[in-house]
C-alpha cells in the first residue's frame, strides 16, 4: 500500500510539472485551481473556482475576470487544456477576508492597500483540447485542484480551445463583449461549405452588415486562409449601390482608435479589395433616352451609357475627395451572331495621390419578350393570381400553335386590351390580324377578373421599361445576357471579380414601384443561376461554387407582402428550390436584413447560420439564442454581434468585423 502511493506522487509530481510546463508554453499562468473550494462536475455542468493574484487582477482584470470572458486550465491528470467561461468573479477587501465587523467611522480617504486581496473566480468548462493529438472533446470531467489556470498567447490555442474552424471565410474577431479576447487577434472563420447551408445577418441600420458582408466577399475574393479546388463566383444584388466602391481605397475617419487600426491591419496581411467588378447594369428606355438617344448602333448606345454610368456613379466621390481619375480604357466587347452576351471593359485610374487603377466589366441587362417561354414570362412577374398564369400560360402557347406568336410586351399587352373592349361592347369585331387573336381570348372564356389581373400586370411590366429596348429607331432590341456564359468565363474572361447587380439604377431609370422592379429582375438572376447549376449537374459536369449576396433580404422576400398569398407562396417556393439545390451543388446564399420579422420564415428556416448584430429588444426574443446573447446583443457596439451556427462546438460566439479594407461610401448620396 505505500508503494502504491508513492508511486502516485510520483506520477502525479511528473503530470503537475508537465501540466506546468504545458501552462506557460501555451499562455501566462494566472492562478490555480482552488484547493479550498471544491471543482465539481454533474448532469448540468462543472464548475472549477480559482484566486487570481492582484497584480494580474489589476493588470489584466479585463481578460481574466469579466464575466463571460474566456480562459484556459491545464488538467493535472489528463494534460488536456480545457476552455473556461468565466461566470462570476468575487472580489473581497482585506477588512472582509479577516472577518472584521463593519466600521461606521468614514474613511476619509480610500485605503488602497485593502485591496491587494485576491480575487475569487467561478468558470464553467467547456471542451477539452489535447495539445498532443490536437482532437476536441466535451469536457465531462471534473478538473484536478492546483491545476494551473491560464489566459492563452496564441491565436491558434483559443481557436482549438473554443472548437472553432481554423480556416475557411473571414468573419472577424472572437471578442469577450465588445473587446477581443487576450488582446489578441483571434480570427473568426466560417467553412466555406457553412455558405452553401446559408447565412443570415441581422442587424439594426448603422450596426455594420454592410462592412461585415464587404470583409467577407473580401475574405472570399482573397481565398483568405480558403483551401478549396475551384474559386467562388460572387454574386451581389445590391439595391442600394453599396457594392459598386468595393474596389475603391478606404478613407478611415481620423480619429479610429489604435486597437481598431491593428485590426484592420491584421485582416490586410492576408486579404485585399477586388482590383475590379463586373457590373450587371439594368438598361431601360429611359436610360437609352438620356445617354444614347443619338446612337444608331448598339456598339456606340453601350459605350455611351458606360461612359455616363462611371462618370456619373465615381466621378462625385473622386471630386468629394479631390481624387482626380481618368478612364484610360473603354472598349465594347461584343460577337454579332455567335453570342448574345455584350460588355463593356472600362479601365480607371485614379490617383489618391498614389495612382491605382480598377477595371470594370459592365454588362448591360434588359429583357427581349421574343426569348421568353410561356413559363419563364409568367415565373418572371410573381403578382399573377394563380388563374392568370395558367390563362396567360394557354394564351401565349395557343398563339404560337396558330402560328402567330407575340414578338413584343407590348402587342401582347395591345392584344389583350382590345379583346376586353370588344368581350366587354359585345358588337362589332375587329379585323386583319387583330379579329383571329380577339377570338383567340375569347375561345379560352377568360374571366373577366382575371384579365384585369393580366393587363394590370402586364403593363406594370411594360412600366419597367426592361422589355424590347432598341437603338436607333430599328427593331434589334437588346438581348438579356446568358448567365451561364457570364458564370462559366467569370474566370478568363472576367478576371474572377465580385458580380454586382446594381439595382439602385435601376430604380433611378425605372418609372415602375421600386419594390416590384427590383424583384423581377432579382428573381430573374437567382433563378437562372439555379437553372444552370442544374442543368450542369444533369450534364455531370462539374462547376464552381457560388456566393449570391442578398442586401436588404426583406425588400424581396418579405414576411408580408405583394397583397396576394399566391406572391408569398410563389417567392417562398422559388427560394426553398433554389437553397435546397445549394446544398449539394455549390450554390450558397447570404441575406442581410434589419430584423428576423421582416423576412419570410423560409429564411430563418433555411440559414442554418445567422450572425446577429446590434438590434431593437423588441426583435431579440423571436431568435433562439441564450439569454446572456440575448442581452449582448441589445447593448453591443458597431461592427460587433453573435454568431450562431452549427459549425461551432459551443453552438455561440461573440466577435467584432474590422472596419473593411475595401470602398465603402454610399454612393447613392454622393
Amino acid at each position: 500500500m505505500p508503494y502504491m502511493s508513492e508511486r502516485i506522487i510520483r506520477e502525479l509530481s511528473s503530470r503537475a510539472s508537465k501540466a506546468i510546463e504545458t501552462a506557460n508554453r501555451l499562455g501566462e499562468v494566472i492562478g490555480f485551481v482552488s484547493r479550498t473550494s471544491p471543482s465539481l462536475i454533474d448532469e448540468e455542468g462543472g464548475l472549477v473556482v480559482f484566486d487570481v493574484d492582484p497584480v494580474i487582477y489589476f493588470d489584466k482584470f479585463v481578460d481574466v475576470a469579466s464575466a463571460g470572458s474566456f480562459l484556459a486550465v491545464v488538467d493535472l491528470k489528463t494534460g488536456h487544456v480545457i476552455s473556461l467561461r468565466v461566470i462570476s468573479v468575487e472580489r473581497r477587501d482585506i477588512l472582509a477576508e479577516l472577518s472584521i465587523p463593519e466600521v461606521y467611522t468614514p474613511a476619509l480617504s480610500p485605503e488602497v492597500t485593502g485591496l491587494l486581496t485576491r480575487t475569487r473566480v467561478k468558470a464553467k468548462p467547456l471542451l477539452s483540447y489535447d495539445p498532443e493529438t490536437s482532437t476536441v472533446s466535451i469536457a465531462n470531467y471534473v478538473v484536478e485542484p492546483q491545476s494551473p489556470v491560464i489566459r492563452p498567447r496564441e491565436a491558434s490555442t483559443a481557436q482549438f480551445m473554443l472548437g472553432m474552424p481554423t480556416t475557411g471565410v473571414f468573419v472577424g474577431f472572437v471578442t469577450t463583449g465588445d473587446r477581443p479576447i487576450f488582446d489578441a487577434q483571434v480570427p473568426l472563420f466560417l467553412p466555406v461549405n457553412t455558405f452553401y447551408q446559408h447565412v443570415l445577418v441581422l442587424g439594426t441600420t448603422g450596426s455594420g452588415k454592410t462592412t461585415l458582408l464587404k470583409n467577407v466577399v473580401t475574405s472570399i475574393y482573397s481565398k483568405y486562409d480558403i483551401t478549396t479546388s475551384h474559386d467562388a463566383t460572387i454574386i451581389v444584388l445590391d439595391p442600394n449601390k453599396d457594392y459598386v466602391s468595393l474596389p475603391l481605397r478606404p478613407v478611415f475617419p481620423e480619429d479610429v482608435p489604435h486597437s481598431e487600426r491593428e485590426l484592420v491591419e491584421h485582416f490586410s496581411k492576408k486579404a485585399r479589395r477586388p482590383e475590379g467588378l463586373v457590373i450587371v447594369l439594368p438598361i431601360t428606355s429611359l436610360v437609352v433616352e438620356q445617354y444614347a438617344g443619338g446612337s444608331q448602333t448598339w456598339a456606340k448606345a453601350l459605350k455611351d451609357v458606360s461612359e455616363a454610368y462611371v462618370s456619373d456613379t465615381y466621378g462625385p466621390l473622386f471630386e468629394r475627395f479631390n481624387w482626380a481619375w481618368s478612364i484610360k480604357e473603354l472598349v465594347v466587347h461584343e460577337e454579332p451572331g455567335r453570342s448574345p452576351l455584350r460588355f463593356v471593359k472600362i479601365a480607371v485610374t485614379v490617383k489618391y495621390p498614389e495612382e491605382e487603377s480598377f477595371t470594370l466589366y459592365i454588362v448591360p441587362y434588359s429583357f427581349r419578350f421574343s426569348d421568353f417561354s410561356p413559363r419563364e414570362f409568367i415565373v418572371l412577374n410573381p403578382y399573377f393570381t394563380r388563374q392568370a398564369k395558367d390563362t396567360l400560360s394557354r394564351l401565349m402557347k395557343r398563339l404560337e400553335d396558330l402560328g402567330s406568336p407575340i414578338k413584343t410586351l407590348n402587342e401582347l399587352y395591345d392584344l389583350l386590351r382590345v379583346a376586353r373592349y370588344y368581350m366587354e361592347h359585345k358588337g362589332g369585331a375587329p379585323t386583319g390580324r387583330w379579329r383571329g387573336l380577339v377570338e383567340v381570348v375569347e375561345d379560352l372564356a377568360v374571366h373577366k377578373s382575371t384579365l384585369e389581373n393580366i393587363l394590370r400586370q402586364l403593363g406594370s411590366l411594360i412600366d419597367t421599361g426592361v422589355f424590347d429596348i432598341g437603338v436607333g429607331g430599328g427593331e434589334e432590341y437588346l438581348v438579356e445576357p446568358p448567365i451561364s456564359d457570364i458564370l462559366e468565363k467569370h474566370k478568363s474572361v472576367f478576371s474572377g471579380f465580385p458580380i454586382v447587380v446594381d439595382l439602385d439604377f435601376l430604380q433611378e431609370y425605372s418609372p415602375a414601384d421600386p419594390e416590384k422592379v427590383i424583384g423581377i429582375v432579382a428573381y430573374r438572376i437567382l433563378n437562372r443561376v439555379f437553372e444552370w447549376k442544374l442543368a450542369k449537374s444533369r450534364e455531370r459536369v462539374r462547376t464552381q461554387p457560388v456566393v449570391i449576396f442578398v442586401d436588404e433580404a426583406h425588400r424581396f422576400f418579405p414576411s408580408k407582402g405583394g397583397g396576394t398569398e399566391e406572391f408569398i407562396e410563389h417567392v417562398s417556393g422559388m427560394i426553398d428550390r433554389i437553397a435546397r439545390l445549394g446544398r449539394s451543388r455549390g450554390l450558397g446564399l447570404v441575406f442581410s436584413t434589419h430584423s428576423p420579422d421582416d423576412v419570410h420564415d423560409i429564411i430563418l428556416q433555411l440559414a442554418n447560420t445567422k450572425i446577429v448584430l446590434r438590434m431593437d429588444k423588441t426583435h431579440v426574443s423571436s431568435l433562439d439564442l441564450p439569454p446572456e446573447y440575448k442581452d449582448f446583443v441589445t447593448r453591443c457596439g458597431d461592427r460587433v454581434g453573435v454568431l450562431k451556427s452549427h459549425v461551432l462546438r459551443l453552438g455561440y460566439v461573440s466577435f467584432r468585423t474590422p472596419l473593411t479594407i475595401a470602398g465603402h461610401y454610399d454612393l447613392s448620396k454622393v
